[in-house]
């Protein structure tokens, strides 16, 4: 049987599925875009309706850790929501999941950070006094305690162990960053790790 030059070689490919869009109900959307034209009572709105579910992802999110952050958290997905409003979804209530991620992803990594810092600036604290106190290595400095110990510095020492230690930069450039000179950054340093120590190790219990 000879060959059919015409017919094709390859099958035809499918056709591609239509994109499915979320079902949201008409008066959500009307919510929405009133919310975007500076509605204040619409967005009030979306967050009595949104709220719950997003409670719901935030304590799935903090079940092992830090359930004392959910209400802030709740708080922070609909502040980030309000000011990524122009740019909201379709899919309203998946939006508004983004953001609760958002808001425990920043949690997470601001957590993180503290606690490095609190172990940076307890170590290094260690290493610089002539006779330490014997620190409980079974307890970790937690992100509250070092928060509480930065609010007893004055001004000038929060920003020197921000930058040194939180933001990480070199004394020269920290120093520069706060109009200071290098040796007065580094006496800004010394005067705060002395101040937080006391916040930030705990004596060991006598035998």
């Amino acid at each position: 049987m000879p060959h059919d030059e015409r017919a094709p070689t390859t099958a035809p490919r499918a056709a591609s599925a239509p994109r499915r869009h979320p079902d949201i109900a008409p008066s959500i959307l009307a919510l929405l875009h009133r919310a975007q034209r500076g509605d204040r009572d619409a967005f009030a709105d979306l967050y009595t309706v949104y709220r719950e579910p997003v409670t719901r992802y935030v304590r799935v999110r903090m079940r092992d850790r830090d359930r004392d952050a959910i209400p802030d958290l709740v708080q922070e997905t609909f502040t980030g929501a309000l000011a990524e409003l122009p740019t909201a979804l379709l899919d309203v209530r998946g939006w508004f999941i983004i953001q609760a991620a958002k808001a425990c992803n920043q949690h997470d990594w601001s957590r993180r950070r503290y606690v490095r810092a609190a172990y940076a600036v307890r170590d290094h604290a260690t290493r610089h006094t002539a006779a330490p106190p014997a620190i409980e290595r079974n307890r970790p400095p937690g992100r509250i305690t070092f928060v509480h110990a930065m609010a007893r510095l004055t001004a000038d020492q929060r920003r020197a162990i921000h930058l040194r230690y939180l933001d990480g930069y070199p004394r020269d450039t920290a120093a520069r960053l706060m109009g200071r000179s290098t040796e007065a950054v580094r006496c800004l340093e010394r005067r705060a790790i002395r101040r937080m120590q006391r916040a930030l190790t705990v004596p060991a219990v006598p035998a």
